[in-house]
C-alpha cells in the first residue's frame, strides 16, 4: 500500500488521498455538452445510414419480385398464346374464326385448360385486357387481367366470357399494346398492325408490349402461333 499523504487546504481543512486515484481532473459542463452533442450527431448519422440501407434493400427486393412476377406472366402468356386454336363459330351462319384482336384487348380460344371443366374437346376461350381497379387505399390503378372459361362451340359470340372471373396478372400498367403480324390471304405480304380484321385467318405472330408504373420497360413478348392460319 502506498503511504497516505496529507495536503493542506485553506480554512485549515485537511484531507488524505492516495496518489494516482483522485489526482485526475473531471469534465467541465461545457465539455460534457459538447460530448453529448457529438454522440447525438453520430447516432443520427448511424441511424440515417441504416435507414437508407434498409430502404435500398426493400427497393431491391421489390424490383426483384416485380421482375420475377413479370417473367412468370410472360411465360404464362407465351404458353397461352402459343396454343391458340382457330376454331370456327357454329352458332352463326357466317364462317368466322373465334378470334378478335385489337390494340388493347384480345379474345381467343386455346387448348390450355388451366384445370377448368373440360368440355367441347378441352377448349377454353380467353379474354386478355387492361382495366382500371381501385385499391384499398382508394388509388386507381390499371391492371392486366385475363378471363378464362370453358368454350361453347354452339355460341356465336363471346357472351360466355362475361360471367368468368377475371384474374389479375400485373398491377400498375402504364402502357399496353398488342400487335398482330399476318396477311389477309396468300397473295398479300404479311405486316404488323394493331387491329386484326381478317375473320377467316389467324395472325402468324402476336406481340405484347407493356410498361409498368415504376418506369421500367418490360421486354416485348412475341409469340409464334403454331397452328395453321386457316385451321379449324
Amino acid at each position: 500500500m502506498s503511504a497516505i499523504k496529507w495536503r493542506k487546504f485553506p480554512r485549515r481543512v485537511q484531507v488524505f488521498y492516495r496518489p494516482g486515484i483522485h489526482g485526475g481532473a473531471g469534465f467541465t459542463l461545457l465539455e460534457t455538452l459538447v460530448g453529448l452533442t457529438l454522440l447525438g450527431v453520430m447516432l443520427i448519422l448511424i441511424y440515417s445510414s441504416l435507414n437508407i440501407g434498409l430502404r435500398a434493400w426493400d427497393t431491391g427486393e421489390r424490383r426483384v419480385s416485380e421482375a420475377s412476377q413479370q417473367r412468370v406472366v410472360q411465360s404464362f402468356l407465351r404458353r397461352e398464346l402459343s396454343q391458340l386454336f382457330p376454331v370456327r363459330w357454329r352458332g352463326i351462319a357466317e364462317s368466322k374464326i373465334a378470334f378478335e384482336g385489337s390494340k388493347s384487348e384480345l379474345k381467343f380460344v386455346t387448348t390450355q385448360t388451366l384445370g377448368a371443366a373440360v368440355r367441347e374437346g378441352g377448349l377454353q376461350w380467353g379474354h386478355l385486357y387492361v382495366a382500371d381497379e381501385q385499391a384499398s387505399s382508394g388509388e386507381r390503378r390499371r391492371v392486366l387481367f385475363i378471363k378464362r372459361s370453358a368454350f361453347n362451340l354452339q355460341s356465336g359470340d363471346w357472351d360466355g366470357l362475361e360471367a368468368a372471373k377475371p384474374i389479375a396478372l400485373i398491377v400498375g400498367i402504364k402502357a399496353f399494346e398488342i400487335g398482330y403480324y399476318g396477311a389477309e390471304n396468300e397473295v398479300t405480304d404479311p405486316q404488323w398492325s394493331t387491329e386484326w380484321n381478317y375473320p377467316l385467318r389467324m395472325p402468324q405472330l402476336i406481340k405484347i408490349t407493356l410498361q409498368v408504373d415504376n418506369g421500367r420497360d418490360v421486354p416485348p413478348l412475341i409469340v409464334n402461333v403454331r397452328l395453321g392460319e386457316e385451321a379449324g
